[in-house]
């Protein structure tokens, strides 16, 4: 078994991953422990590696199989798409993006995304992350028990939540049909079965039991509550990092990102490697960028 380092990088998510090479044939144990620390925080960084899309995709899909070797799908794979201010057709290539979890509208939200940096220009825009397990846990019992059996609607289309005098930053996707599903607020992991506060400000249309107005202060709480500072944790890249997380447990977002501003192009590549042709190989088409 491979020795590798785990360094917490928040009390409530995210660790970096110290002396591990993705490139090495590891034994199952190693992948296993790797896996093991993966659902402890959620997150897992990875600074100044080498690794290519074949690579990226293996370590996303054993992550995703909870380690077990025995689950991974056989076959290379070296699709990939980029996040990306400079790539022709790169995704999210300007403004800023609200917590979210990707597809959390549809049912495959159940993904493990991984993103590595081509290029990361000083000073390079970070990404954020917060955990909605550690926002269950930390829910006082009064506000448990009023969301404990209620459910909340996800939809993609227009972004309307977040701080509206920042409105327009936000990237905005056109849809050619609004895709939308309906969880419980308190949502057991499909996996480990922890609870989390499952509610984006991205996503998260409504609670489908309560009237608008209701509802809308409700998910205002809810919130201020995921999202405290204290809860947030930031990745500042630097070429050659590769960061993953669990889709569902660690809500991301960025601050704004200019069109012109420095280069930042991050390989982006999902486990399970079929989760879009599982949804019919449906996407977004985003506005073009303003410069």
């Amino acid at each position: 078994m491979a020795n590798f380092e785990i360094r917490p990088l928040g009390p409530s998510i995210g660790a970096e991953i110290i002396g591990f090479d993705p490139q090495a044939d590891h034994d199952a144990a190693t992948w296993k422990a790797l896996s093991e620390a993966f659902d402890k925080y959620g997150m897992l960084a990875f600074r100044d590696v080498d690794i290519n899309p074949i690579q990226q995709h293996y370590l996303a899909e054993v992550l995703y199989a909870g380690g077990d070797l025995s689950k991974v799908p056989e076959g290379d794979n070296d699709k990939f798409s980029y996040v990306s201010n400079r790539e022709k057709d790169g995704g999210s290539p300007y403004g800023r993006l609200l917590y979210h979890a990707d597809m959390m509208w549809s049912t495959v939200a159940d993904q493990v995304p991984t993103l590595y940096a081509v290029e990361a220009e000083q000073p390079a825009t970070p990404t954020t992350f917060v955990s909605t397990i550690h926002g269950w846990k930390t829910l006082s019992p009064e506000l448990r028990a009023r969301v404990e059996n209620l459910h909340a609607r996800h939809a993609s289309g227009y972004q309307g939540r977040g701080n509206s005098a920042y409105e327009e930053e936000l990237i905005q996707p056109e849809w050619e049909t609004i895709n939308d599903t309906t969880t419980p607020v308190g949502m057991p992991h499909p996996r480990t079965g922890e609870i989390m506060l499952y509610v984006g400000e991205q996503h998260t249309r409504e609670i489908v039991e309560l009237e608008q107005a209701e509802s809308d202060a409700l998910l205002d709480e809810l919130f201020a509550h995921l999202y405290k500072p204290e809860n947030v944790i930031e990745h500042h890249w630097r070429p050659r990092d590769l960061v993953v997380w669990d889709n569902q447990v660690a809500q991301h977002g960025r601050p704004y990102v200019k069109g012109e501003g420095p280069a930042r192009t991050l390989r982006k590549i999902h486990a399970p490697r079929d989760i879009m042709a599982r949804y019919g190989n449906k996407a977004p088409v985003y506005a073009k960028a303003t410069m």
